[in-house]
Formats: C-alpha cells, structure tokens, sequence
C-alpha cells in the first residue's frame, strides 16, 4: 500500500487525461458496437446515478462504512474502461464492488450474507449460487490488475476545513461533503487528484451556499462524521434544479463578454415582451450574482488560496463545469425508464442467469 497518493497505483495507473479517456471509450465502443447498437443506454453519469443508488440500496441491509460506496463506485468507473455496460450483469457486478470493497475498506461482510441480501433486493437478476459472486470478484480484481487501494477527497476536504484562512463553516463543508459524494457520477474519480476534488468541492459550496440555504438542500454535517468521515452518510445533494440554474448563471456571466444588447431591437409585444422581461430579470439576478461573489471576503481568501496552491486552474476549471453539467444531466433521470432498459439487455444476453 502507497503511503500517500502521489505514490499511488491510483495516480499512476487509474488517472487519465478527458482525452485519453475518451481514446480507451472509444476504442472499447468500437469493439462491442453490436452490443451497444442493440442495446443503448443513455448517459454514463445517468447510469452511474443508476448504479450508486443500487448500491444505496443493498448497503441499507448491511452495516458499512461510507467510504464503501465511494470505493465502489471508483471500482465500477474502472472496470468499464475495459468491459462495456451491455456485456455484464450490472446487479451482479454492483453487489460484488460492494462486497470488494467492503472488504478494501476494512467493513468487511461474509460472501454469503451480501448474496443472500443482493438476491432478495433483486431476485429476478441475482443468482442463489454464490459462487458467481466469487466468479465476479475474481473478474473485478483481475480487470483492476488487483490494484485496489482508493484515495477519496475526503481527507482532503477534512484539511481544508482545518486551514484557518479559509474559515470554512460546517454548512459549507456539510454542501461540499455532498458534492464529493457526487463527483463520483462523474469521471472525476478518473482524471482528477482527490485534492483537487476536494478544492473544487469546497469552491462551488462557498458559491452557492446561499442558494442551498433558500432551496433547503443543507444536509448538516455532524461532529461524529468531522472526527471519523468513515461514520457519515452517503448523502447527495437534493433541490439539484434550483442549483443548476445558479451555476449556469454564475459560470455563463464569467464567461460572456460584453455585447450589445438587445435594445437596438424594435419594441417587443406579447410573448417577446415576456421573454425579453424574463431575460433582463435573469441578467439583472446573475449581475447582483457576480457582485456578491466579488465583494466575498471568503471568497476572494479561497482564490488567494488557489493561486498561492500552485494547482492547476484550468483543469479546476473543465472539472468544476463537469460537475455542473452532472446536475443538468440529473434532471433527466428516470429510474424506471433505466431499469426497464438495463432489464431487456440481460433478459436479451442471457446475462441474468
């Protein structure tokens, strides 16, 4: 085992440039295009919501540690750089990654207890045999080359909490715990340092704290969960739509140059009145946005922090727009609409048995 990351199997195996990435994706893709032609499933970060909740699910019925979760979500972005969606039992597969890493994470449970409790959660796609767990698990550690050990941004957001510059509230930290907990829908697990997620965590959580606070989506973190991360829950961040809109706002306004506006136009009437009503009541919003945010003392102590950090900014910046878009992504979730698809491809491929 590393003693840190920067010595890490994670770091210098499993960390990929987005473009290398969607090189091995695409490869992988191309090898198995009649599968995936037959069968498409929507989003990747759609079906990992999918797969997260399953896991959510199964880890209900048995005593874990948080970081399980989190483990086994990182296990499952690794084994599909290799394997397509449509060529496993994602049930089977997310009761093993489960039972892997539980076992990684030192909660460990017997083999047989997780099988029992994943066929009773899913009895139509689990099969009674144990032993095709053992089979999966020795299928999931050959495909990671048994390079197990996962660093989460955890710790890391623990620190900064710790650093006494940036005078981070526990609400603050309680939003960042959560985003955390979601980058893992994300390739971030893939592409970024667990520091640098927990930097860009604890940045959109500073932004849009306020806006959590009037959505009511603060899940407050406990002292308990602050001594031992291991103790919280898995929580997700809840009232994603309001959310998204302010990071769309935010962002758009940092991004946009001054152009003309539309006054030059003919006066509007009807529904282009409306609409232009609208749009001037959404730049006027996002103007007093950047404004609050300017004249932040805290903020302005984080991008001290950044600079003086040394990190690299422009990958904190492609990072922290794929978290954004992952919650314009949630949006189109449908639970039933995946599992129907998920059900017909094992039915199909006779993968279920």
């Amino acid at each position: 085992m590393a003693a840190n990351y920067w010595t890490s199997t994670q770091r210098k195996y499993w960390t990929f440039t987005p473009e290398k990435l969607a090189e091995i994706r695409d490869d992988l893709d191309r090898q198995a295009a009649k599968a995936i032609e037959q069968h498409p499933y929507p989003d990747r970060r759609l079906m990992f919501i999918f797969l997260r909740d399953r896991l959510l699910q199964l880890a209900k019925r048995l005593p874990f540690r948080q970081q399980c979760v989190a483990t086994a979500l990182v296990y499952l972005h690794r084994y599909f750089l290799s394997t397509p969606m449509q060529n496993v039992n994602l049930y089977l597969l997310t009761a093993t990654a489960f039972y892997l890493a539980s076992k990684t994470e030192e909660s460990p449970h017997h083999i047989r207890l997780v099988a029992a409790e994943a066929r009773q959660a899913w009895p139509e796609f689990v099969p009674g045999d144990v032993s095709r767990l053992g089979e999966m698990e020795f299928c999931l550690i050959s495909e990671m080359h048994s390079q197990l050990i996962v660093w989460h941004p955890y710790r890391s957001l623990i620190a900064l909490k710790e650093n006494q510059d940036l005078k981070l509230s526990n609400d603050e930290l309680g939003l960042a715990w959560s985003i955390i907990n979601d980058s893992y829908m994300t390739d971030l697990p893939l592409t970024c340092a667990p520091h640098l997620i927990a930097i860009i965590a604890m940045f959109l959580a500073v932004v849009f704290l306020p806006t959590a606070k009037a959505a009511g989506t603060l899940r407050p973190i406990s002292h308990d969960t602050l001594a031992n991360p291991d103790s919280g829950p898995f929580s997700s961040l809840v009232g994603r739509q309001a959310l998204s809109g302010s990071f769309n706002a935010v962002i758009g306004n940092l991004q946009m140059s001054n152009h003309p506006g539309s006054q030059t136009n003919p006066a509007p009437n009807g529904k282009a009145r409306a609409s232009l009503n609208d749009s001037s009541s959404q730049r006027v919003d996002r103007e007093k946005t950047i404004a609050a945010i300017k004249e932040s003392e805290k903020l302005q102590n984080i991008m001290r922090f950044l600079v003086e950090s040394g990190i690299d900014i422009e990958q904190m910046i492609e990072s922290t727009q794929e978290m954004i878009s992952l919650y314009d992504v949630w949006e189109q979730y449908s639970e039933k609409s995946i599992k129907d698809t998920v059900s017909r491809c094992l039915k199909s491929r006779a993968l279920d048995n």
